[in-house]
């Protein structure tokens, strides 16, 4: 092959996205598939908060109870001696 087509194919080959699209610059994303990356990273970081919020929510919600509990107990502990 020639040498000039061979240079023409590296450099196609470095402007051109993992779907095909041609790049703005050299062995980066095209624009599309960037956004998707990102759009997917946020939604992954989103319900990776999720996740981390469930055992506090469970913690809150297991105080109220023992809350609940002890100031029943109280009330009831008031109620039987008068």
């Amino acid at each position: 092959m020639h040498p000039s087509l061979i240079a023409a194919l590296i450099e196609d080959r470095r402007r051109s996205c993992r779907c095909g699209a041609a790049t703005d610059k050299p062995y980066q994303l095209c624009r599309k598939c960037l956004s998707r990356m990102i759009w997917r990273r946020r939604i992954s970081e989103l319900s990776w908060s999720v996740v981390r919020r469930q055992p506090s929510r469970r913690a809150r919600a297991w105080a109220r109870t023992l809350a609940a509990a002890t100031s029943m107990r109280r009330v009831l502990a008031k109620e039987a001696r008068s």
